[in-house]
């Protein structure tokens, strides 16, 4: 039994990783450990998984990499633009004529990772330093002093992969947007292979109003192809667990095998930012919302609340400010409008974007305490990391975070104003109030990822019934 792990959503990734992307880093290190573990990538053009090395797979856990595929179809062929059906060497000559930019990156970025001693090097770094867009050099910075490189497709992809009987494919998180579920089952299914899909939520099925149309489809297409291809579902929590089986019985649909993993924490990560803080901010004189910056989240919420607190004086008299970390997810314009037009926006209402995680370590252990009022999760990622930092916690009871913060944290509403004003006034102006959650917290102990990892892999090698069934004789 081999265990094969699908990277592809993870190498097209630029910049500091969300939690989704975390996910898939902690995953792919822990299979690593395992003996004679694959990696793939899914080729939108050929429409095939191709093999990818050992020391190509470290590089993209380790973020060195991003791999461009801009250029390519869109693998489920959901949007499907006029000349991707055109054959592969007029594709890329359009492109050289009408990204010419962004071809001139990739192939720097791949003369680079072939050559790293060139003399010539430092030379073409600079015309791609030139090329590059404002927030593309932000994206490709790293906390190490590094860049990451932007490489095409061939530089992370091999030869085609040929699934072997046995072997048990693991597709994790953001697949449904890379990967053809449909094209990959029919492989592993015509090898005698298994497909196990990791699945975090079905929120854009639940909730439809938060996210682009073309992006519903897309993700509602996955999961019910996922859910009649694939051989079991790894779920993060028993509320994800819970949708997952009354979106089924509703539509009639039979699921795999269920296996319920929740997630770890990056509660050991230590600072590579030196000790300082962002300029303005003040140990234990800020609040920390830690989130993707997109409707779900329920930015509007604490905006609301702490213009409130602003005009009653607690603000001024406390000289605290609200922070949110996180980069602009979907569906934002309103969202980044009113946070943009926000009388307080700048002053003590701080948005920080492209965070590494050394100044996000920082961050979290000098906060006064966090917030997280998000409408509904299938986890709640930075709730937990909140608690492991042992912080006073308010989060909101949408979706799975009541489940993963348990009494560790102060629980409300996600549409209760009031009460989130109340809550977070009174924390301000008393620590003493917000001192038995602190102890809470420190009491509380996460899962490390190391566990979580060990979990998921042992999960996805588990064997079937007719994998234990003893041969005839």
């Amino acid at each position: 039994m081999r265990l094969v792990v699908d990277l592809t959503s993870m190498a097209r990734w630029l910049g500091p990783p969300v939690g989704l992307v975390r996910v898939q880093r902690h995953y792919t290190a822990a299979a690593f450990k395992a003996a004679g573990v694959a990696f793939t990538v899914f080729d939108p053009i050929e429409r095939v998984l191709r093999q990818v090395s050992p020391q190509m797979a470290a590089e993209i856990i380790a973020g060195d990499i991003s791999c461009d595929m801009s250029f390519y179809p869109d693998p489920a062929r959901i949007k499907m633009r006029f000349y991707d059906r055109w054959p592969n060497w007029a594709q890329r000559l359009l492109m050289a004529i009408i990204k010419p930019r962004r071809v001139l990156i990739t192939e720097i970025g791949a003369f680079g990772r072939r050559n790293p001693g060139s003399p010539f090097l430092r030379f073409l770094e600079r015309i791609e330093n030139r090329l590059m867009k404002e927030n593309e050099r932000r994206q490709v910075a790293r906390e190490d002093g590094l860049r990451t490189r932007i490489v095409p497709l061939r530089t992370v992809a091999g030869d085609k992969y040929h699934l072997l009987p046995g072997d048990h494919l693991l597709l994790m998180n953001s697949d449904w947007a890379h990967t053809d579920v449909a094209v990959i089952s029919r492989a592993a299914r015509s090898a005698g292979a298994k497909l196990i899909v990791l699945l975090n939520d079905i929120i854009p099925i639940q909730f439809p109003e938060w996210y682009k149309p073309h992006d519903v489809k897309r993700f509602t297409d996955y999961v019910k192809l996922a859910a009649g291809l694939a051989d079991r579902f790894i779920l993060t929590s028993k509320r994800v667990t819970t949708d997952v089986e009354e979106y089924a019985a509703k539509l009639g649909i039979h699921l795999p095998e269920l296996r319920l993993v929740p997630l770890g924490c990056d509660s050991a990560r230590k600072s590579k930012a030196g000790g300082r803080l962002p300029d303005g901010l003040e140990t234990d004189r800020y609040i920390l919302f830690v989130s993707t910056i997109e409707p779900r989240k329920n930015h509007s919420l604490l905006m609301d609340v702490w213009r409130r607190l602003v005009l009653d004086g607690t603000v001024a008299r406390s000289g605290m400010k609200l922070v949110f970390v996180g980069r602009s997810g979907w569906m934002v314009d309103k969202v980044l409008a009113k946070l943009h037009s926000h009388p307080d926006y700048g002053s003590s209402l701080v948005h920080l974007d492209n965070v590494d995680d050394g100044t996000l370590s920082l961050l979290y252990r000098n906060s006064a305490f966090c917030v997280y009022p998000s409408f509904y999760e299938g986890y709640g990622l930075p709730p937990v990391e909140a608690l492991a930092y042992g912080k006073a916690l308010i989060a909101s009871t949408g979706g799975a975070i009541a489940e993963v913060v348990g009494s560790s944290g102060l629980r409300l509403d996600p549409l209760d104003v009031e009460g989130w004003e109340n809550a977070m006034r009174g924390w301000i102006i008393s620590p003493a109030a917000r001192a038995p959650y602190e102890a809470k917290a420190a009491e509380f102990v996460a899962r490390s990822w190391e566990q979580a990892g060990r979990e998921t892999l042992e999960a996805t090698l588990a064997p079937f019934a007719d994998e234990t069934r003893a041969p005839r004789e």
